[in-house]
């Protein structure tokens, strides 16, 4: 298998999550975060045979969208 390289810069660069780590920041199980990712369409990234990662930045947006229904929430009562 071949990569293509590129100059890239950080902005452009997606960085990449261990699934325990991306779960824990989302405040739920691993089991919980599979069923998330699922149902809200969170991309994974399976790194080897047995390892998987989230896009941070989707996992960032996902926070984002809590947040922002949360707030929304409380200002309708």
């Amino acid at each position: 298998m071949t990569y293509e390289t590129k100059a890239l810069s950080p902005a452009t660069v997606a960085s990449l999550e261990k699934i325990p780590s991306a779960a824990r920041r989302m405040g739920m199980s691993i089991s919980q975060f599979y069923r998330v990712a699922k149902r809200d369409g969170l991309q994974i990234v399976k790194i080897s045979e047995r390892s998987s990662a989230a896009v941070s930045s989707e996992i960032d947006l996902w926070i984002a969208g809590r947040i922002a229904a949360s707030a929304g929430k409380r200002g309708a009562a």
